[in-house]
């Protein structure tokens, strides 16, 4: 994939109501700066291009929980690689200073009260309007850096998500309980999907408005990623993975992840989205497994008869009752999935209808402006 570049660009307030999401698509574009104002680029820095990415507006989204020490650093930082995108702090209830550090440098600050990472995440996509989205996560673990080579993609419409794959360079600085548990629940969710997922659990990502918009998110906590990972698999966006380095975090700064809680978390999650998204596959699965187990007291029963004439009924009952079950499971299965289809058929008309709405909105907004003038 090649280098992505960034041209300076003035770009509008993304904060909205949620009563009207394309209110602010109605304003004429603010013209960017003037070519000859610009600084040549020095050879450090990145080179910076007239292309999608230059008018393109970003919003760039940094939840956070006790992050003090390292936000001011992270907001620096991604300022100076995607400029022109919004910042976006989500102070998810921290107890130090880490909204009023942000506020001081510039960002625009969310605050959401209940804790989790995916409550704030959910905050930030319903309040914000943009045409590209930029997850990460403000312990400076991310390389600023590689955020163009994520945005262009979707910018570019080649990619509606664009996932920062940690475990395919070897030089990140994982702990290794976390790089097991990554590739354990990598290894389920590929099996489980039938995906090619490198890394399930990453915070680094971009995001087509197409997706935020139609990606229904429920999380909570950290089994964000896993659902967002899903959500891009199974309603069928195109999803680019591109490698990226993971820092190691600072002196003094703490992770928030509780091994085996959240990793419960996060597996209750994978199935729990199986169940909604494949439920011939989890339905019919477990009633396949229904249906094995009762195969041997079934065979034993009916060896037992065949050879003295004796029935065992409690053994008997247990057999019948595991095939009955086995077959309401896999009936479920097969029902729900032709209702998890028409929902989809429903829900891809909805998403035809919307734009159909936002292009006649636009085009009464250009007409507003010419008659005006």
């Amino acid at each position: 994939m090649t280098e992505a570049t960034f041209a300076p660009s003035r770009v509008a307030p993304l904060l909205r109501s949620p009563v009207s999401a394309d209110r602010d698509r109605k304003e004429p574009p603010l013209p960017s700066p003037a070519r000859s104002q610009t600084p040549p680029p020095s050879p450090s820095a990145p080179a910076r291009d007239s292309g999608p990415l230059a008018a393109a507006r970003v919003a760039v989204l940094i939840p956070c929980l006790n992050e003090e020490q390292t936000i001011a650093g992270v907001l620096d930082d991604f300022r100076r690689a995607v400029p022109g995108a919004e910042l976006i702090v989500i102070d998810n209830a921290s107890c130090d200073r880490t909204a009023e550090v942000a506020a001081l440098s510039g960002a625009t600050v969310l605050e959401e009260k209940r804790r989790g990472k995916g409550n704030a995440v959910r905050k930030a996509l319903r309040s914000i309007d943009a045409e590209a989205y930029l997850l990460v996560d403000g312990d400076g673990t991310y390389p600023a850096g590689e955020a163009q080579r994520l945005l262009r993609p979707v910018l570019e419409g080649e990619a509606d998500v664009v996932i920062g794959g940690r475990l395919r360079d070897s030089r990140s600085d994982f702990r290794l309980l976390n790089r097991l548990g990554n590739r354990l629940f990598r290894a389920l969710v590929n099996l489980m999907f039938g995906a090619r997922v490198s890394d399930l659990l990453t915070g680094y990502r971009a995001m087509s408005r197409e997706f935020v918009k139609r990606a229904p998110v429920l999380s909570t906590g950290f089994e964000l990623e896993t659902e967002l990972t899903i959500l891009a698999l199974e309603r069928g966006f195109r999803t680019v993975e591109v490698p990226v380095r993971l820092a190691s975090r600072p002196d003094g700064s703490r992770s928030k992840i509780r091994l085996f809680g959240d990793g419960m978390r996060i597996l209750n999650a994978m199935f729990t989205l199986l169940r909604d998204y494949r439920p011939l596959t989890f339905f019919g699965g477990a009633g396949l497994a229904a249906m094995l187990l009762g195969l041997a007291p079934g065979l034993f029963v009916t060896w037992e008869f065949m050879h003295t004439g004796a029935v065992r009924i409690p053994t008997a009952v247990l057999a019948v009752g595991l095939e009955i079950v086995g077959v309401v499971l896999v009936i479920a299965g097969v029902l729900l999935t032709t209702l998890a289809r028409r929902f989809r058929e429903i829900d891809y008309q909805l998403a035809g209808l919307d734009a159909e709405l936002r292009g006649l909105r636009r085009e009464a907004a250009e007409r507003d402006t010419r008659e005006r003038r």
